[in-house]
């Protein structure tokens, strides 16, 4: 099974640690949305895709944006969601 962790300071004090389906990334996204709409807003645009300023990795390497629409999530993968930051 993909584990998805979320950032802690999306969760409040509530669990980080989901189970999640194999697939394209995307994909994967979107149905960890649909399983979890308190999350969809932080995940997903209006029109369903992954936002592309939310950083993430599968098993720690970080995907980058070019990529993503092929990257294939195998069942023992951990995908990491990071929070986007601002800052100067």
């Amino acid at each position: 099974m993909v584990k998805i962790i979320l950032p802690a300071g999306w969760t409040e004090g509530r669990r980080a640690e989901f189970d999640g389906t194999e697939g394209l990334l995307p994909d994967v996204i979107r149905q960890f949305a649909a399983d979890n709409p308190a999350y969809r807003h932080r995940l997903l645009g209006p029109n369903d895709q992954p936002l592309t300023y939310v950083n993430i990795c599968v098993n720690d390497e970080l995907i980058p944006r070019y990529l993503r629409d092929s990257t294939v999530v195998q069942p023992d993968n951990t995908i990491t969601v990071i929070a986007p930051m601002a800052g100067g």
